[in-house]
């Protein structure tokens, strides 16, 4: 599963990298340069915390709307329909009220299970993993696509867990790589770069939208296969 997942998302980021680069582009530009900004000339070098809230911020009340966009693109695409710019920012917009909503009591929940104790809060975070491709394609939000999430994921717990680890150190490898000449080069220790190379990680983490999408499709057709055999 693990391995077709990954094929599956490549294909659709290879495929529709244009239409993706531009919803991240005009969504994310703004927001990097506007971070990038606040770091350098606003916030303490020293205060990370301030710096990580700010970003977070950002994310959660702007950045969704372009992970919203990017889903529905892997989603069109899925469906033999051909994704683009216009009908990509339409459905993110129109998807950030129940993004928000679910994106918020997901986090509450995950919180709350790693400050109880952190297998638990790590349990529900792959549990969840699901809750924004069903936000946007199913049209659900809050406790019914936690609910939906937990349908999909059960008994592949562990598939989803792997997916996530393999994934997430792809894209942290290929940001390290990115960073790395900033440390060596002084001169590049500008906040213009810093905020593209943040535009950049954008630009990878899409690829992370698309496995979780898939992720959710594969899910969803063993579901209904199931239905129809018990039917």
């Amino acid at each position: 599963m693990i391995t077709a997942t990954l094929k599956h998302a490549w294909d659709l980021y290879r495929k529709h990298f244009g239409v993706v680069a531009a919803v991240i582009v005009v969504i994310w530009l703004p927001l990097d340069l506007l971070s990038s900004y606040m770091d350098y000339f606003v916030f303490d070098p020293e205060d990370v915390a301030r710096s990580f809230r700010f970003s977070q911020f950002l994310d959660n009340f702007v950045g969704i709307v372009a992970t919203a966009g990017v889903i529905y693109i892997g989603y069109d695409s899925c469906l033999g329909l051909q994704p683009s710019f216009g009908s990509a920012m339409s459905v993110g917009a129109n998807s950030w009220g129940r993004m928000w909503w679910t994106r918020c009591l997901t986090s509450i929940v995950v919180v709350l299970g790693l400050l109880l104790l952190i297998v638990p809060g790590i349990y529900l975070l792959v549990r969840f993993a699901l809750v924004e491709p069903v936000a946007v394609c199913e049209g659900i939000s809050g406790t019914k696509a936690m609910h939906r999430s937990f349908e999909l994921t059960k008994g592949h717990f562990w598939q989803i867990f792997f997916l996530g680890l393999i994934v997430g150190a792809m894209v942290i490898a290929v940001i390290i790589c990115a960073i790395l000449p900033t440390i060596f080069v002084p001169a590049l220790d500008h906040w213009l770069v810093d905020a593209a190379i943040s535009l950049f990680a954008d630009l990878i983490a899409a690829f992370f939208t698309f496995c979780l999408l898939c992720a959710y499709f594969s899910f969803s057709a063993e579901q209904n296969m199931a239905e129809r055999r018990e039917a």
